[in-house]
C-alpha cells in the first residue's frame, strides 16, 4: 500500500481532521465539486478531487456516466445522518428504529449496516465518495452493472477501491458491501492508519446511542473490517 502522500499534507494527521471536525468549505486543500460531477454543494480534498476528474472523463469516453452523491461530510453532518436514523426521523428499511428495535444494540447494529457514526466515517477525510447512487437496486439495473463492472476494471488506474467489498472470509463482518463508495486509497490508508494506531472508544462521543456502539467492539468489526486494497 502506497504511503506516500503530499508532504503539505500534514493536516491529515490531527485529531480534527481524522474526527471531521472542521469546515471542508473553508479548508485550504479542499476544493468545490464542479456541478458537472455533484448536485449538491459538496467539497473535496483537491487532489483526490483532480483524481476523480481524470477518472470521470476516462468513463465518459467509454460512455459510462459518473456522478458524485455524496463526498465530504463533517462532523455535524454525521451526526445529523445518524441521529434521524436512532430517532425514527429517518426510515430504515421501512422502518422506524425508534419503534420497531427498542432494544439500543439492536438499533445501533442495524444503523451501522449503512452509516458509520459521527467521527468515523470515511466521509469526513475529503477522499471517500458514493458514485452515482446509494440503492443496491440501482447497480442491478442494466446502467448500474455497467457503471459498477467499470469502476472495478478501471477505478485502480486512478487511485480509487472500493473499501467496503461483498462480505466473506475476507471480510466476515463490518459494513455492509457498498458499491457506490470509493476511496482514494493513496491519502485514506494513511488516515485510516493514524484512525487505527489512535483508537480509543472516548472518541465515540457527542452523538445519540454512542453508548451502545462503545459495546460492539467498534474498531475490530467495523474500522479494522474493511478492502485495504493491497
Amino acid at each position: 500500500m502506497p504511503n506516500n502522500y503530499n508532504n503539505s499534507y500534514k493536516f491529515i494527521e490531527e485529531d480534527n481532521f481524522i474526527y471531521g471536525k472542521f469546515q471542508p468549505d473553508d479548508h485550504p486543500y479542499f476544493v468545490k465539486i464542479e456541478d458537472l460531477y455533484c448536485d449538491k454543494n459538496s467539497y473535496m480534498l483537491e487532489e483526490a478531487y483532480e483524481a476523480f476528474v481524470s477518472m470521470a472523463e476516462a468513463a465518459r469516453l467509454d460512455s459510462i456516466h459518473l456522478k458524485i452523491i455524496s463526498a465530504t461530510r463533517n462532523f455535524e453532518y454525521q451526526k445529523e445522518l445518524w441521529e434521524k436514523k436512532w430517532m425514527g426521523q429517518t426510515l430504515v428499511d421501512n422502518m422506524k428504529l425508534n419503534k420497531s428495535l427498542k432494544n439500543p444494540l439492536e438499533r445501533a447494529r442495524k444503523i451501522l449496516e449503512f452509516t458509520a457514526p459521527p467521527g468515523f466515517t470515511r466521509h469526513h477525510w475529503g477522499t471517500d465518495i458514493d458514485i452515482n447512487s446509494v440503492e443496491e437496486e440501482y447497480f442491478e439495473t442494466d446502467e448500474g452493472i455497467k457503471v459498477y463492472e467499470w469502476l472495478k476494471s478501471n477505478a485502480a488506474k486512478y487511485g480509487f477501491c472500493q473499501i467496503y467489498t461483498e462480505q466473506g472470509v475476507l471480510r466476515p463482518s463490518g459494513f455492509k458491501e457498498e458499491k457506490w463508495h470509493w476511496s482514494y486509497i493513496k491519502i485514506a490508508h494513511r488516515i485510516w492508519v493514524n484512525q487505527m494506531d489512535r483508537y480509543s472508544e472516548n472518541n465515540l462521543s457527542s452523538f445519540k446511542g454512542y453508548q451502545y456502539v462503545r459495546k460492539l467492539n467498534f474498531a475490530k468489526e467495523y474500522l479494522s473490517s474493511i478492502n485495504t486494497c493491497h
